[in-house]
């Protein structure tokens, strides 16, 4: 099909879709014309018709805003609300034996979402029921859904010393979870929350040496502790990028996005050196030669001289 009349017939696809009120998939659609005419060289008037397509990209990214816009969670009295704290028991395998646990549940499973994120809040300063606390107050923003909030949450944890890093690790992986099971994804996507909650590198990329391998120490599982050296297969800049084979599933397994390795050692031909390493992807080949071996990111965050 001629480029002209494959654009015409993904704008149609995307009207027809948006006339029945498929806004995501009329999104989708408009996006493959946008990348199309941009893949294209020698465009007439290129510049003005993507202005148009990324028009119409935005007004689908407001309706779908609005459709998708939670309903006011009703309000009730602080006396109706204190009745409400009663309603979930300590026993509640959610509450964890904890009064305080069980009334902030109780409230958030009644909508009361604002006064539940505060209690949650306050239990934040207790070990044994922090990640439970972080885990519902992020549940709480999805269910209103404020995904940018809960996003916002999630990146205030990651830069301070409330949450331990497995523990960050945890509550990202549900964040994300939870956006796709809500389907706010067209508002926060994996793209965004990727890119947001990445560390930012103490060093710029024409600083980086050319590495072929690195070794580090799993952080968890049976393999916890170990010292493992793997061979980087593309670097671009500070992100390496590494082929794990399949039958290494227990060392994938010890690794976790958000991770932040200590103590790597980066071998160059020109130079050995040391740094911190941040796991940003790690995902399964699913086609190709390499169909069920891991494709594994790491980005380094700093150097030691």
């Amino acid at each position: 099909m001629k480029f002209g009349e494959k654009v015409k017939a993904l704008i149609k696809e995307a009207e027809l879709y948006k006339s029945q009120g498929l806004l995501n998939e009329a999104l989708d659609t408009y996006k493959k014309v946008e990348g199309v005419v941009e893949a294209t060289e020698n465009v007439k008037n290129k510049a003005s018709f993507l202005r148009k397509i990324a028009a119409k990209i935005d007004a689908l990214y407001e309706q779908i805003e609005t459709e998708f816009q939670a309903p006011e969670p009703p309000k009730v009295s602080e006396d109706a609300q204190s009745v409400i704290k009663d309603m979930v028991s300590p026993e509640d395998p959610e509450a964890k034996g904890s009064d305080a646990l069980a009334s902030a549940l109780a409230l958030a499973r009644f909508g009361q979402f604002d006064q539940a994120i505060e209690e949650f809040t306050q239990l934040l300063s207790r070990d044994e029921l922090r990640l439970d606390a972080a885990k519902h107050i992020i549940w709480c923003w999805v269910q209103q859904g404020e995904a940018e909030k809960a996003l916002g949450r999630v990146k205030q944890w990651m830069s301070g010393e409330v949450l331990s890093a497995e523990e960050m690790s945890s509550v990202r992986a549900h964040f994300e979870a939870l956006v796709r099971q809500a389907g706010l994804e067209n508002r926060v996507s994996t793209d965004k929350i990727q890119k947001d909650l990445e560390p930012e590198s103490e060093i710029d990329d024409e600083e980086i040496l050319d590495v072929d391998s690195t070794r580090f120490e799993l952080p968890r599982g049976p393999r916890c502790s170990e010292s493992v050296e793997i061979e980087v297969s593309f670097q671009a800049g500070k992100y390496l990028k590494m082929l794990v084979p399949k039958k290494e599933k227990q060392l994938v397994d010890s690794l976790q996005v958000g991770d932040h390795l200590n103590g790597m050692v980066f071998y160059s031909p020109v130079a050995i050196f040391s740094g911190t390493g941040y796991v940003s992807s790690k995902v399964t080949i699913s086609a190709g030669p390499k169909k069920g071996d891991y494709s594994l990111e790491v980005k380094i965050l700093r150097v030691q001289t």
